[in-house]
């Protein structure tokens, strides 16, 4: 079993739990009903709205977890968008294959429609009709925009509880998700209330089974259907700690290379996604900005493909640990990237020119600097986190610094913990100007035993007002021109289907001023 960053951390092992629950209750959107022989086992999903259109997917599965998903030969599907649900009045349509080359999946770039309008689209193949989703455009680039709600989510693994932050979510009726990566997890470990059907995946057939997995979870179908997805990914998507052609224990690069050809072509199967995204052998273009009127830009980055390996590993230990400072002169080195110099290329022109109210950074993990010790008290860096890559996260805080947008908000995941923190242009000094400000969500399931080391962190870093790993959930944001609200919306339990969600902190950043305030 992969070791996590968690437990490396740590050094706690993981708990085991077990428990029984009946399945979630019918929402209104987008689940399917699990006969098997349906081809619509995975329901339907819809991503990257623009203005006039958005993505819309499903895989033709009436088997999912069969190596081929059930499905054999290429298959016609039609396509159908609707401006109401009963699909009396349909606006756009269309036909497709689906090809045992890309597991029976379809991805269809729906265009001509109105700004800033819900839509209904469904699928039919072979007589069956797939559950109906519902998706909204964005508004026309630099257009006046009141309002938007989006949700926030990361890190899921199917087998440490169930995803039912995502029901909380879907009944807050938000215009978008955001998912932060590690949407799933290519290992086992930990707490489990029910099984994988991959321990290690490597091949194409295991990534595949296992993202049909997670797709038959209920809630996360319904919030699949309910609204459209903007997606970046971590590492898990693939495997722990990769940096770029780099593994963690050291597999040689061309079997490392197979394996991410094989997790880039099973995450493209399986999300709603342009198909500019489709992979050109290990490569896969994922980053993006998503732009929403006047009111925010959003920079959608990726942070595991292009980076540079971490610094100053071992001879036994090629992924993330906290290394002393002193020892390790590469984190000084100014060459090294988080995103790659073609990804700096594409992010750094643009990055904080847009004029949107609110310029937010999307990146996988904690962007600030935080100070911590090795296990001999040394002073330390994680250098698989932004510590470890200084000089990219540097390039980004001294554009914000000298273009000054008016609002700037970086959101991660990957901790498995909330965090909110400042900005700072200078994190050596604590009195330097705060330029913005972070919020990382939690996990939808994965746990994390680190809540008394964090704790014990804050002196050392006044700049980080909190921080709290006991729960699993997710976030929800409510932008306005004046104001940038975020619930950290708390589950009670994941180990049950239907569990409750309660708000555990709520920060508002009103515009023009860089420090969020709790409510």
């Amino acid at each position: 079993m992969i070791k996590s960053r968690r437990q490396i951390l740590t050094g706690l092992g993981a708990l085991s739990l077990a428990s029984c629950a009946t399945a979630p209750k019918t929402l209104q959107f987008g689940q399917s009903k699990f006969i098997l022989g349906d081809l619509f086992t995975l329901g339907v999903a819809s991503g990257d709205p623009v203005s006039d259109g958005f993505v819309i997917w499903t895989r033709l599965a009436p088997d999912p977890l069969a190596p081929n998903g059930g499905m054999t030969e290429a298959t016609q599907v039609t396509w159908q968008v609707a401006e109401d649900e009963s699909f009396s009045r349909i606006l756009k349509a269309g036909q497709t294959m689906a090809t045992p080359e890309w597991a029976h999946s379809v991805h269809v770039e729906v265009q001509g429609l109105e700004p800033l309008r819900p839509y209904y689209y469904r699928f039919i193949a072979n007589g069956l009709t797939s559950p109906v989703g519902r998706a909204k455009t964005a508004p026309v680039l630099g257009a006046a925009v009141d309002s938007l709600r989006f949700g926030i989510a990361s890190c899921q693994h199917f087998e440490q509880g169930f995803f039912n932050a995502y029901n909380d979510m879907v009944a807050n009726d938000p215009d978008l998700i955001l998912h932060m990566g590690d949407y799933i997890y290519e290992a086992s470990w930990g707490p489990q209330v029910r099984r994988q059907a991959a321990t290690d995946a490597m091949t194409l057939t295991d990534y595949r089974r296992l993202h049909a997995q997670y797709k038959t979870d209920k809630a996360l179908q319904a919030a699949h259907a309910h609204a459209p997805w903007l997606m970046i990914w971590d590492d898990h998507e693939v495997v722990n700690d990769y940096a770029g052609l780099n593994d963690e224990n050291y597999m040689p690069i061309e079997q490392v290379r197979a394996r991410r050809r094989a997790a880039y072509k099973a995450y493209y199967e399986h999300m709603p996604v342009r198909l500019r995204s489709q992979p050109q052998g290990d490569h896969m273009r994922l980053y993006d900005y998503f732009y929403y009127g006047n009111l925010m830009t959003m920079a959608l980055t990726d942070g595991r493909q292009y980076r540079d390996d971490q610094a100053c590993q071992t001879a036994t230990d090629g992924g993330g640990r906290p290394v002393s400072n002193a020892s390790c002169p590469e984190f000084l080195d100014k060459t090294r990237s988080m995103f790659g110099k073609e990804q700096e290329r594409w992010l750094m022109p643009s990055f904080a020119r847009s004029r949107a109210k609110w310029e937010v950074l999307a990146q996988p993990t904690l962007f600030s600097r935080l100070f911590q010790t090795d296990r001999d008290g040394n002073a330390a860096s994680w250098n698989d986190g932004w510590d470890g890559y200084p000089a990219t996260r540097d390039m980004i805080l001294d554009a914000v610094a000298q273009r000054k947008p008016e609002n700037f908000i970086s959101l991660g995941g990957d901790m498995h913990s909330w965090w909110q923190a400042d900005l700072k242009a200078d994190y050596n000094n604590p009195n330097s100007q705060t330029l913005g400000t972070e919020f990382v969500t939690t996990s939808v399931t994965a746990h994390s035993y680190s809540y008394s080391r964090f704790q014990s962190m804050l002196a050392d870093n006044p700049h980080i007002h909190f921080v709290d790993d006991r729960k699993r959930g997710y976030s929800l944001v409510n932008v306005t021109p004046e104001r940038w609200t975020i619930q950290m919306k708390e589950m009670s339990t994941i180990y049950e289907p239907e569990a409750p969600a309660v708000t555990a902190k709520k920060y508002i950043v009103e515009s023009g001023r860089a420090q969020a305030i709790e409510a």
